[in-house]
């Protein structure tokens, strides 16, 4: 995996693709990750956080180490060897 800026935002790319992008808002971080429903048990993994159709608003009052975002990333590219995406269409 590698790290790169796209649009302005840290972006993470697997095989030159780009699986990530990470965006600062005023109250929150954006973490854009494409279809979030195309992650197996995504709504679950995320149910602490206010989502979007392909963003995860990660706000300051929220412990990520007690959340299942860490297995979302991980179940997101390992979706992404496989040869499967998060692409929005």
């Amino acid at each position: 995996m590698t790290e790169g800026i796209e649009y302005k935002m840290l972006c993470y790319q697997y095989n030159e693709k780009t699986i990530f992008h990470l965006n600062a808002q005023r109250a929150y971080v954006s973490l854009y990750v494409g279809t979030i429903k195309k992650v197996e048990n995504a709504e679950q993994l995320l149910k602490e956080f206010d989502k979007g159709k392909g963003c995860i608003r990660i706000k300051k009052s929220v412990k990520i180490g007690e959340t299942g975002l860490e297995e979302f990333i991980q179940k997101t590219i390992e979706l992404w060897e496989k040869g499967g995406n998060t692409d929005c269409s």
